[in-house]
């Protein structure tokens, strides 16, 4: 392949997949693939335990020293080449977003599960059925102080996640209580938002996305008016991809508050495709119709989506889940049939 990893033309440097693999219609691929290498400090490192049965054969070719049973993936096209089903829901107003934003969330693991369908890499079977840890170690561009290896000196953040995972805490009332792992936000950021007569779950939010620099800036878009133009905020958000995206309205446009549904796995056929988003739109209407509560704290939505990518996880693993989702919601907190508040959340 052209150029050689070791070309300095080269944006991934990897050993596996070729620059030519990158789509070259637009530059924003490559240069997405050299900016996060280059930000990283060295190549990305994605690692996934083999498949094993009578017929494996290890140690499996290219493995890290000591790791026999990794099949080992150093580029961004390994996971962005993947393929994806996302949703996009328009809310009648920023409340009901929020609502959606939040109920949505911890459902995003049961669905990863249920459509997973992305058992190989590199050319073999694996013990991960999904897509998600590739994508997000794929474009990890964290330094190893924001990464926790080292002391932060140069840095600015301890980051826990790559750009690509599961959220870190819910926008709603309802969910505040539930946000109970660290949320690293930038401070100057959430002051002026504050200021601006932004709430503070909001506020958190949109300075948590603002923690990652940008990784794709064209020269045209570097001067732009914040007052009339959201260029330099869509920036910052179309590359946090999480489980899900709290959309702004665009300006002027009639365009209104959006919450977009990113686990799922893209199937083979349209049916299936068109079954899943039908099954999501519907899960939408009931949750908005019968106020259903499926909050459950952040860690163990973030423990369910662990889970939902190992083989064979829907018919393998256990998921926590919410006992009671019929209450209905009064003040954040869950009313049971009885009209008591429930002192303590089942799962």
């Amino acid at each position: 392949a052209f150029p050689t990893p070791d070309d300095e033309e080269c944006a991934a440097r990897s050993l596996y997949f070729p620059d030519e693999g990158t789509y070259a219609g637009h530059p924003r691929f490559k240069t997405l693939t050299r900016n996060i290498r280059m930000r990283r400090g060295e190549k990305v490192a994605i690692k996934l335990k083999v498949f094993k049965d009578e017929n494996t054969q290890l140690p499996v070719e290219g493995s890290p020293p000591g790791e026999p049973d990794t099949v080992l993936m150093d580029a961004m096209g390994f996971g962005m080449g993947c393929c994806c089903l996302q949703l996009t829901f328009q809310a009648c107003n920023i409340t009901e977003a929020r609502t959606l934003y939040d109920q949505l969330t911890p459902l995003c693991p049961i669905m990863l599960a249920l459509s997973a369908a992305s058992p190989a890499y590199r050319g073999f079977l694996t013990e991960s059925d999904c897509r998600w840890n590739v994508i997000s170690a794929s474009v990890d561009c964290r330094t190893p102080e924001e990464r926790g290896e080292k002391p932060l000196k140069e840095g600015q953040f301890r980051i826990y996640k790559s750009r690509y995972d599961s959220i870190d805490s819910y926008l709603s009332p309802a969910g505040e209580k539930y946000n109970d792992v660290p949320l690293v936000y930038d401070e100057a950021i959430y002051q002026r938002l504050r200021e601006g007569d932004i709430d503070h779950l909001l506020a958190q939010h949109v300075a948590h996305l603002f923690i990652r620099d940008t990784v794709s800036l064209f020269s045209e878009k570097v001067h732009q008016n914040d007052e009339q133009d959201t260029d330099h905020f869509e920036n910052i958000q179309s590359t946090n991809w999480q489980t899900m995206r709290f959309k702004p309205p665009p300006p002027n446009s009639s365009i209104g508050w959006r919450v977009e549904f990113r686990p799922c796995e893209l199937q083979l056929t349209d049916f299936e495709n068109a079954a899943i988003v039908c099954f999501v739109v519907l899960l939408t209407r009931v949750i908005l119709s019968y106020k259903l509560d499926f909050l459950i704290p952040i860690s163990k939505v973030d423990e369910n989506m662990q889970n939902a990518q190992k083989r064979n996880a829907c018919r393998e693993q256990r998921f926590w889940f919410k006992k009671h989702v019929t209450g209905q919601m009064k003040n954040g907190e869950t009313v049971v049939e009885n009209g008591a508040v429930e002192a303590e959340d089942e799962y």
